[in-house]
């Protein structure tokens, strides 16, 4: 399988619809996108999130996710075109 990237200034990356299905991802799903070096990794931001039961007690794992949702609520969608 060969992809071409193309650059947008949206928070979007467009995927084959083969290479979704072989993720296991869903149109619209929120996932995470994590360069290292020369290669991106994608996370379910779900996958995440499910760490705050686990990670109850662990007070920098908080301030995390209190700083992801502090970011998420002050998002505003793009108007559109």
């Amino acid at each position: 399988m060969t992809i071409v990237a193309k650059s947008t200034k949206s928070d979007t990356i467009f995927l084959p619809e083969k290479l979704m299905a072989v993720l296991n991802l869903r149109e619209g799903e929120t996932i995470k996108a994590v360069i290292e070096g020369q290669t991106l990794r994608l996370a379910r931001l779900e996958a995440f999130l499910n760490l705050r039961g686990v990670l109850a007690e662990d007070k920098a794992f908080d301030q995390a996710v209190q700083t992801l949702e502090e970011g998420w609520d002050s998002w505003t969608s793009p108007t559109s075109a």
